[in-house]
């Protein structure tokens, strides 16, 4: 609604050419400033305050190469290092943008420490960013998971832990293949080909052992830990396929939500929990599923993706997720639950988007950028 000033209005007492007389035009001039006074009074107190706008700023664009064998000046500060990786390159950098060091061989990495194949081809070796030696390891399929150190073991029926000395922690093994796994700081958990669900403690010990059910076929497809610990989220079944929420409940966990799914997936499905502990990202065939592990957020948002990942920016309650499909890839910038803020396209040739507060590294191979969302 617009207010124009009064005086480009039509004066009070003829209105439709109709004459009023002093008392009625006074009475109507009364009417007309309480409603004025009210328009005003909802815009100005009642109204929500619209959310501030988001922008980007780039920061760096570098071009990127193998350097020698990782190997750092003496007394180099690994402050702030990040990890790099793609499916045939890794290595480390700054957030200025200097370039660590940077080597053409996939790895699994962590901010601490990755791991490589060895030269002889046997077993693999544990590495500390800067440092040219390593600790030889007989880990065959490592891989890093809230930055703590596993292998896939027992011909793909077990998962291992390790320690940042390369010591084998302890061996997990399960009665049928894993066809899902996660991991948060205080709990990992396997989802098994026949539709279980089974948690491992930080020492290796069982932590409980659950099966969803309710579909024809019950195998485990997606499966999410919370950091904490306290909250898991599976995609189970096929005929029908289930969402199912788990929470802690004392030393045990029980269903706190589910719902049947209209998807009938064959294959892995990503499934996440929020840092905030709260909300859920799921794959469907209409987008990307916002579920509350309570059951009482139930949202879409509207971004097709065969994967994802999501990063929460809670310094301004935005939060950026990397939806990928097939060679396409993008940034979407939503509000909890699934209020749409902006997207970004990327690259195809990107491979690597990483985020940290409210900073967003991309590269591939041969390059890396980052860029920083601001508010104007």
């Amino acid at each position: 609604m617009i207010l124009y000033p009064i005086w480009n209005q039509t004066p009070i007492g003829r209105i439709a050419g109709v004459s009023m007389s002093d008392g009625k035009g006074r009475r109507v001039i009364v009417a007309v400033l309480v409603l004025v006074v009210m328009i005003l009074a909802y815009f100005f107190v009642c109204a929500e305050p619209l959310s501030t706008e988001l922008s980007t700023v780039p920061r760096w664009h570098v071009g990127i190469g193998a350097t020698a064998d990782g190997k750092l000046p003496s007394g180099t500060a690994l402050d702030g290092l990040l990890s790099f990786s793609t499916d045939a390159r890794h290595g480390y950098f700054w957030p200025d943008g200097r370039i660590a060091f940077m080597a053409d061989a996939p790895a699994a990495i962590s901010d601490k420490f990755y791991v490589i194949s060895a030269k002889d081809g046997t077993g693999s070796v544990l590495k500390v960013p800067g440092v040219s030696a390593g600790l030889r390891i007989t880990a065959s399929l490592p891989f890093f998971a809230s930055g703590r150190l596993y292998s896939a073991e027992a011909d793909g029926t077990g998962f291992a832990a390790w320690d940042e000395t390369g010591n084998k922690l302890w061996l997990y093994t399960f009665p049928c293949q894993l066809s899902a796994f996660s991991a948060g700081d205080a709990l990992a958990v396997g989802g098994t080909v026949d539709g279980w669900l089974e948690g491992v403690t930080p020492d290796g010990r069982k932590a409980f052992s659950f099966a969803p059910g309710g579909s024809r076929l019950p195998v485990i497809l997606g499966l999410g830990v919370s950091r904490s610990g306290d909250w898991i989220a599976a995609i189970s079944g096929i005929d029908r396929q289930r969402l199912v929420v788990l929470g802690r409940g004392g030393t045990d966990f029980r269903v706190t939500s589910h719902r049947y799914l209209d998807s009938d997936y064959r294959e892995p499905v990503r499934v996440i929990i929020m840092s905030d502990d709260h909300h859920v990202l799921y794959r469907r065939p209409d987008g990307i599923g916002v579920w509350s592990v309570d059951g009482r957020v139930d949202e879409v948002l509207p971004v097709k993706a065969d994967d994802f990942d999501v990063h929460l920016d809670e310094e301004r309650g935005v939060a950026y997720l990397v939806a990928r499909r097939g060679h396409k890839s993008e940034i979407v910038v939503f509000r909890l639950p699934a209020i749409l803020l902006g997207r970004i396209s990327l690259p195809d040739s990107s491979e690597f988007v990483r985020f940290v507060g409210s900073s967003a590294y991309v590269g591939d191979t041969a390059w890396l950028a980052r860029f920083d969302f601001v508010e104007d």
